[in-house]
């Protein structure tokens, strides 16, 4: 299986880009960054914040910042670095990639944020590459929560076909966006900062529901930000509480935290050498 990963890079953490590196095997790793991961403040804003954060969820975001990537760190790591306007967060950035890239060329490309931590020893794409041939959807989430509305994308995890991109014609339509961040290297603390881009996930749920294609939709898990692949942060953190908290709570119950980062990728120097199923379709109002 042609396989590519589009992240999207704004916080930088080393743990990520090496994690994904040494998971997704021969793939091509592509970084999209709306702010160079070279910058200071990358690594100065959340020192403080790291710091302080408390229990389980914190330990997990210092492990994910435990250290940075730069542009020599990614270079080695195999990932392909362009930097480009802040217009928009989410699916802006795949747009990006999008607008220079044949994804004709891949069976399946992951686009995710990098502000995501991943278990160590999963076996996400081999799963993938496993049930591609003997499936019918079009997109696999990363994650729902049971009251979501039909056809629900959170727009930050998501596998695509490239039959669902041609049905999009090679674009995702973000609707109007509101706002741009163009220049702006500063990550927003509010919850409700950015909130004119959660919209951007509209059009296209509109689109599959009125295709009738919600059922070709598929989720690698039930509650929201959370897997037994890996756990998806908000504005950075995996301890932010944000969207349907009650889902992620239920969601660490469902999928513990791994209880130390021996296996970690960083504390072995990002070396890039050498459970579960799809869970459900679609969704109901």
């Amino acid at each position: 299986m042609r396989l590519a990963v589009v992240a999207g890079g704004w916080h930088w953490p080393l743990h990520f880009f090496a994690s994904v590196s040494k998971q997704a095997g021969a793939a091509d790793l592509f970084a999209v960054g709306h702010r160079s991961p070279d910058l200071p403040v990358v690594r100065e804003e959340k020192r403080a914040i790291l710091e302080a954060l408390p229990g389980e969820l914190g330990r997990v975001d210092r492990e994910l910042y435990g250290r940075y990537a730069d542009t020599a760190w990614l270079h080695r790591l195999g990932w392909r670095y362009r930097e480009e306007p802040n217009t928009v967060g989410d699916w802006g950035f795949f747009n990006q990639w999008l607008e220079t890239h044949d994804y004709r060329n891949y069976d399946l490309i992951l686009f995710c944020h990098d502000d995501t931590y991943f278990r160590p020893r999963t076996d996400l794409f081999k799963f993938l590459a496993a049930v591609a041939s003997s499936s019918d959807w079009l997109i696999v989430s990363h994650s729902k929560y049971p009251e979501a509305p039909q056809g629900y994308l959170r727009g930050s995890f998501e596998f695509w076909t490239p039959q669902m991109l041609d049905l999009l014609g090679g674009k995702i339509d973000l609707g109007r966006l509101g706002m741009t961040r163009m220049g702006q290297s500063d990550t927003p603390v509010g919850m409700e900062a950015l909130s004119s881009w959660n919209a951007t996930c509209d059009p296209l749920r509109r689109f599959m529901r009125e295709r009738k294609l919600t059922d070709r939709i598929a989720y690698l898990s039930n509650h929201y930000r959370i897997s037994p692949w890996a756990i998806e942060g908000e504005r950075g953190f995996v301890s932010m509480q944000g969207g349907a908290p009650w889902s992620f709570e239920a969601g660490l119950q469902a999928y513990p935290l791994p209880n130390t980062n021996a296996d970690s990728p960083v504390s072995r120097h990002a070396n890039t050498e050498g459970s579960s199923g799809i869970q459900d379709r679609g969704g109901a109002e």
